[in-house]
């Protein structure tokens, strides 16, 4: 099974194995599936061009005063874009340490830095750059609660769903994944693209946790939403023998109770064309599975 290619911002890399002075890598791209371009930082300042293989591995790298390539005038011309495009959200260093903290701890000097985080992470989201804000969470973050995260998570619900697929993906922020099922009404095909791609690389358990959240949000009377929903799950069941179908279907049966004056028999009758579906669905429903009040 292929492993899940990998994010490194926020690497930090040591000089001759010491453990006091050491690079951040900040920026990256990837170049095909197994090689990645990066440039590595002294603190704000890019020093060193480096080029890994997918598993971290060092190919070449080399100091920026001290040689260019191509790939490395590349690299600096998307980075020099990408820095001079951040100057505007005005966001001082002090800004950044503060929001590695969780907002009971953080100081709060700027009273407009949870909107500036926001932005940020929208445009980055956009235009699917790297972002320093998640290479500095992995660098120096202690806190699932840092002001990062949660204007992170803000950004998700607001931004184009699609293209925050993309940039989780791109960042590897996979427990995000499922706040995305949110806007499930609106991106449909997200159901089929979390699905494809996390259980292309085994991933079962983050495709489980956006059916369920989905299963929340999917547009009860939209018959192709629901059958989309129904027959992802189960495809999980058949392949990891997991129940994920059965706490679908009550999790939806309960909504067709709570949202609905249609009887369950009707609902699933107008919803349900896959006999495959129909037939399982029959059958659990002869288990006297019935739908909580």
């Amino acid at each position: 099974m292929p492993v899940l290619p990998q994010s490194f911002l926020g690497k930090k890399v040591y000089l001759d194995g010491g453990e006091k002075r050491y690079y951040v890598l900040k920026y990256e791209e990837s170049r095909g599936k197994r090689k990645i371009h990066a440039l590595l930082f002294d603190r704000e300042a890019p020093v060193i061009f480096a080029v890994l293989d997918h598993q971290g591995t060092f190919l070449d790298s080399f100091y920026l005063s001290n040689k260019t390539t191509a790939e490395s005038a590349k690299a600096m011309e998307e980075y020099k874009k990408i820095s001079e495009r951040k100057k505007q959200h005005k966001v001082t260093q002090d800004d950044l340490k503060d929001a590695l903290k969780p907002e009971d701890e953080a100081k709060m000097k700027n009273e407009n830095i949870l909107k500036h985080l926001v932005d940020e992470h929208l445009e980055d989201i956009k235009h699917l750059w790297p972002s320093r804000l998640i290479a500095l969470q992995n660098a120096d973050g202690k806190s699932d609660d840092s002001l990062i995260l949660t204007t992170l998570k803000e950004a998700i619900e607001q931004a184009n769903a699609l293209k925050a697929f993309k940039f989780l993906l791109k960042h590897r922020m996979d427990s995000f994944i499922p706040l995305l099922a949110k806007n499930i009404q609106e991106y449909p095909q997200l159901t089929e693209d979390v699905a494809d791609y996390y259980l292309s690389y085994d991933r079962a358990r983050i495709v489980e946790l956006f059916l369920y959240k989905a299963a929340a949000y999917a547009d009860i009377e939209d018959p192709d939403q629901i059958e989309k929903l129904l027959e992802q799950a189960h495809k999980i069941d058949h392949v990891y023998y997991s129940s994920v179908f059965r706490h679908i279907l009550i999790r939806l049966l309960r909504r067709v109770k709570a949202e609905t004056d249609s009887s369950t028999k009707d609902w699933l009758n107008k919803t349900i064309n896959n006999p495959s579906l129909r037939k399982d669905i029959v059958q659990i429903l002869k288990n006297k599975v019935v739908p909580a009040k």
